[in-house]
């Protein structure tokens, strides 16, 4: 799958375009880039972007937010502790992925953490599921309505608003879990291999509107050379 090309489906969806998982990594991959990002961060975000978007549409638009919102310098997350909670500030007014891989992290080792005015999406969610790997642990995510819960085996839940203890801050809720509970099981480790296989081999269909702006935001970070008159 080495083109893009639009398709109509039905009435209500417009029009949408196949693209190849390659082009909807390297695209993501140089939008983010002409958005301040460094290599690595870029490259990070860029792959649960693309993962979002092949396994639940939910990546396009998860980038453009990241990309409308430029980090102010390269201060870090500040972090205070607040009635049994940590509490992520970021003084740079990242995107929400941008502040949430790091407050996810910091969970996963120190506790229940909230990051304020970032609310629960579902790139989010594929986000932690790479971190609760790593960390080795079941992660809960909230907003107030429904929830998150990866685990370190791959599985993504979606469950229900569960009464929890009201955080010190209004903000995305990270927990660390000692147990799987019950809900709707979303994705599994051999589900997304599965489907990842079949994108590699036919295609993403994406969001047309959605593309094309990812594809303008790109165009940025790649400038031609122009060597006339050299």
């Amino acid at each position: 799958m080495t083109a893009a090309r639009a398709e109509r489906v039905s009435a209500a969806g417009g029009v949408r375009t196949r693209v190849s998982v390659r082009e909807l990594h390297e695209v993501s991959l140089r939008a983010l880039r002409a958005s301040g990002l460094s290599s690595g961060e870029a490259e990070y975000l860029a792959e649960i972007i693309a993962s979002a978007e092949v396994h639940e549409g939910a990546g396009l638009d998860a980038l453009a937010t990241e990309t409308a919102r430029v980090p102010a310098g390269r201060v870090g997350l500040r972090l205070e502790h607040c009635d049994g909670y940590a509490v992520a500030h970021d003084p740079a007014s990242r995107g929400p992925l941008q502040a949430f891989v790091p407050a996810c992290e910091t969970a996963a080792v120190v506790g229940p953490l909230v990051v304020p005015g970032i609310a629960r999406t579902a790139a989010l969610d594929w986000a932690a599921l790479d971190i609760a790997g790593r960390a080795g642990r079941v992660l809960s995510l909230s907003d107030g309505g429904d929830r998150g819960v990866v685990t370190p085996d791959g599985e993504l839940r979606r469950l229900p608003a569960a009464a929890e203890p009201r955080p010190p801050v209004a903000g995305l809720v990270i927990r660390p879990l000692s147990e799987v509970p019950d809900g709707q099981v979303v994705s599994t480790a051999a589900e997304r291999k599965q489907r990842y296989r079949e994108a590699v081999t036919h295609g993403v269909s994406v969001d047309t509107p959605l593309w094309t702006l990812a594809c303008s935001i790109a165009r940025g970070f790649l400038i031609p050379d122009h060597r006339e008159g050299r």
